[in-house]
């Protein structure tokens, strides 16, 4: 029987969560995501929702679910709970709000409570950089901030036409598949191995080695689907 491990490796569901302070632009940013375009007069987010994005990725299909979470304090209890067993996890925060900047290790700690950190790989997302000239956090504190913690950063806008946000969430796609396809030739290194042994008595050191395939470059996207919605209990399949 297939065990829970083997289920998330082998599904094709990949769940991303942005959490960050209130107002630093988490929604207008999957918004953009979604449909490319500035959506302004979006309502502020109250315990999370999410929507999801078909994605082909080297000829497979994928389902990205993209989650939205609450910046108010009153709901750090929900937003640890739907970061649970997150595969990538974005922190966002606003270069012209050096608080929600200063925050970003109370998300960090908040987020690695429900987590292990080789289980996710982490971005970071310097939004709102149209307002460059306004800015309280330089590009250099952030990307200082991303290399102490081992995350990628990008600077994003959710303003039509900056591709900030499709970048970040691209390379970061790249990196989950890549390491999770290594996580998997490794296991089937390892029972090679011990099946070797068994079979063999271990007297025996040949046998054949399988070739890594490299991992391509281009992702694109298969369509994007829906409106931001509330929390649902089941996701749907391609």
């Amino acid at each position: 029987m297939e065990d829970q491990s083997d289920k998330a490796r082998n599904s094709n569901q990949i769940k991303v969560i942005m959490v960050g302070s209130m107002a630093v632009g988490k929604t207008c940013l999957i918004a953009h995501y979604q449909s490319g375009k500035f959506l302004s007069d979006l309502p502020s987010t109250s315990g999370s929702s999410y929507v999801q994005i078909k994605k082909v990725i080297n000829g497979k299909k994928y389902n990205l679910n993209l989650w939205d979470t609450a910046g108010q304090e009153k709901y750090d209890s929900l937003t640890k709970i739907f970061t649970k067993n997150a595969n990538i996890i974005i922190l966002v925060y606003s270069i012209v709000d050096k608080k929600s900047f200063a925050a970003l290790d109370k998300w960090l700690n908040l987020v690695k409570e429900t987590n292990n950190e080789e289980d996710f790989v982490l971005g970071i997302a310097a939004n709102k950089s149209d307002l460059y000239k306004q800015y309280e956090v330089s590009d250099n504190q952030g990307k200082e901030y991303a290399k102490k913690n081992k995350a990628i950063w990008k600077s994003t806008s959710a303003k039509e036409g900056d591709k900030g946000i499709e970048e970040l969430i691209d390379e970061l796609l790249r990196i989950y598949l890549e390491t999770k396809r290594n996580n998997i030739n490794s296991d089937n290194i390892q029972l090679g191995s011990e099946h070797s042994k068994s079979k063999d008595h271990g007297c025996c050191k040949g046998g054949n080695k399988k070739k890594k395939k490299g991992m391509a470059q281009n992702d694109r996207n298969y369509s994007k689907v829906s409106n931001l919605s509330n929390t649902k209990d089941e996701e749907e399949d391609f």
